[in-house]
């Protein structure tokens, strides 16, 4: 039966809106009114009148009385409390810092967000050099080895709600053919990790495996990654017991299996 909805009432559009400058500011740092209009499709009173608004509950600042916006101390309290009360973040937290120190690379966990894979917790590489990520950024699901594992726990039928053909292509390396990439999720549903070799990044590798919890569903997905010359960090059989130990630790943290916990 379809179902007729409903169309969404101002509140709703004003609600939307803030949450849509926010995740400007946070991707794209400081932004004047005017530019912050035309980047959202806004008129200039309207982009206006929601930066005030967020400045007066905390979760914008201006710089100087004509400046710029960014993002203020309001988002922080917003994301220590969802750390302290997501029970997956927490329990990764001591896993990440120990994997990265370990494998000298990177360390990130990311999971499903609504139609999305996004990176909800990273340990920076103790190297100089490492790749540029954020948390709360979306990560590709056929190109990066975190959305690859995420996928590949997906039934087939719900996997076309995360890849839209035709697939776009990052670099040539990039697996956009359909056939090529149901053969690679079966080969990561099988051996138990994601490998990727410059797909989304040039001369960027990683490696994901799949984080359980108690019922052995698949609810995030780890991964180590940085530059594969230059630093210690490589797709070796070291580097993948790194991370698929890793991976077991945290799904013992979340109830998977039993085994003992140690921080």
């Amino acid at each position: 039966m379809q179902q007729v909805g409903h169309p969404p009432t101002e509140g709703h559009q004003t609600v939307e809106r803030a949450f849509e400058v926010l995740e400007v500011l946070a991707a794209e740092g400081p932004q004047g009114v005017t530019g912050l209009a035309a980047r959202l499709g806004l008129e200039k009173s309207t982009a206006s009148r929601l930066l005030k608004t967020l400045g007066g509950l905390g979760y914008a600042v201006q710089n100087g009385p004509r400046g710029t916006y960014q993002l203020g101390p309001r988002v922080l309290f917003l994301a220590e409390r969802y750390l302290d009360e997501n029970r997956l973040a927490r329990e990764a937290r001591p896993v990440l810092k120990r994997l990265s120190q370990e494998a000298r690379a990177s360390a990130h966990l990311a999971r499903q967000v609504g139609a999305q894979f996004l990176v909800v917790a990273k340990e920076a590489s103790p190297e100089q050099i490492q790749v540029a990520s954020e948390v709360g950024a979306p990560t590709s699901p056929h190109a990066s080895a975190l959305g690859k594992v995420l996928l590949a726990a997906q039934a087939p039928a719900a996997r076309r709600d995360f890849c839209v053909f035709p697939l776009q292509r990052f670099t040539e390396k990039t697996l956009v053919e359909p056939r090529a990439l149901e053969a690679e999720l079966e080969a990561v549903s099988r051996r138990g990790y994601a490998l990727e070799t410059g797909e989304e990044h040039p001369g960027v590798g990683c490696i994901g495996a799949p984080v359980r919890d108690a019922g052995g569903h698949c609810v995030a997905a780890l991964s180590i990654s940085g530059p594969i010359q230059g630093t210690p960090f490589r797709l070796d059989k070291a580097h993948i017991r790194m991370l698929t130990d890793a991976a077991a630790e945290l799904s013992r943290r979340m109830g998977h299996g039993n085994g003992p916990r140690e921080d």
